[in-house]
């Protein structure tokens, strides 16, 4: 067992939560995934969960995502097309932040430092009173392969 399943695991039993088998199976599917740089969709943890733990129905799965993600162990951020992905959080949660684009084109989604934005988050809630949350939603663009290489720089 991993590090960080270990420890969601510990936050989960502080929280009075139980670890259940479908707990456990979607820990390791997103623990996998992000070690892996994937951004996977509830539908596509729920295959994976189907691989290591047969017995856990699907719908047990979304519904564990949920209480997951009350219970500050995952996170989601929404994607372009109506699609969520998830991950899992780390302890502080502060020590590992991070934003998300995703190319329209080939739909590859990025992790960007969320510094990247902080011009355009205080230009918003200067001019606006707008404060912005990068860590929930990706922004949409185009990615370096797809552009074909060539970034315009404004």
């Amino acid at each position: 067992m991993s590090v960080r399943v270990a420890d969601a695991l510990s936050r989960l039993r502080a929280a009075g939560d139980r670890v259940t088998p479908a707990r456990y199976a979607v820990l390791r599917v997103l623990d996998a995934a992000d070690l892996a740089d994937e951004h996977l969709t509830a539908e596509q943890i729920g295959a994976r969960v189907a691989d290591v733990e047969p017995s856990v129905h699907r719908a047990t799965v979304y519904r564990t995502l949920t209480a997951l993600v009350e219970t500050g162990v995952l996170s989601h951020v929404h994607l372009g097309g109506a699609a969520t992905v998830y991950h899992l959080t780390e302890r502080p949660a502060a020590e590992h932040p991070h934003a998300h684009v995703q190319c329209h084109a080939c739909g590859r989604v990025l992790d960007v430092a969320p510094d990247v934005f902080d011009g355009v988050a205080a230009r918003l809630r200067d001019d606006l009173g707008f404060v912005l949350d990068t860590g929930h939603a990706a922004l949409l663009g185009t990615c370096r392969e797809c552009a074909g290489g060539v970034i315009a720089h404004t």
